[in-house]
């Protein structure tokens, strides 16, 4: 059961790749764990996941990449007892194939989607800070997945 929350977490980061008004900018990536730690406390265990992800965008604005990668660490927290997480979250940082950079954050969501947002970056990436994506995993399996993404604003 972790293993598979671990995936769809996994799954969500790199929706956190692009809007600000541009509706076209979804697409879908790839992610592989690279990383794993757990900690197990008396309440219930908390986990963090690295990812090595690739984005790729179905129709991207001119001027921006088809593709690029990035890092992705997610956190989550199981209650003792519980099978269900309580709640999670992830960072991911891109550099673009121009070595332009942009930093997004997400947080998970009850409907299973992963809601994230383009926190910082610098060159092309400016103009999108502070646009919305949501991101759901379409398939997990022995530590990758591929997930789709897209715009919310």
């Amino acid at each position: 059961m972790k293993n598979i929350i671990f995936s769809a977490i996994v799954g969500f980061a790199p929706a956190m790749a692009i809007a600000g008004g541009h509706a076209d900018f979804a697409g879908h990536g790839t992610g592989f764990r690279s990383d794993t730690k757990t900690i197990e406390a008396t309440a219930g265990t908390h986990f963090m996941v690295t990812t090595n992800d690739v984005w790729i965008y179905d129709n991207p604005p001119e001027g921006f990449p088809a593709a690029q990668k990035a890092i992705c660490t997610y956190f989550q927290v199981i209650a003792t007892g519980q099978q269900q997480p309580s709640g999670g979250s992830g960072t991911c940082q891109a550099v673009d194939p121009d070595g332009d950079i942009s930093l997004w954050n997400g947080v998970a969501q009850s409907d299973g989607t992963l809601a994230f947002s383009v926190t910082t970056g610098t060159g092309k990436w400016t103009a999108l800070i502070g646009a919305k994506f949501r991101g759901k995993t379409r398939h997990s399996f022995g530590g990758a997945s591929v997930y789709d993404f897209s715009p919310v604003n």
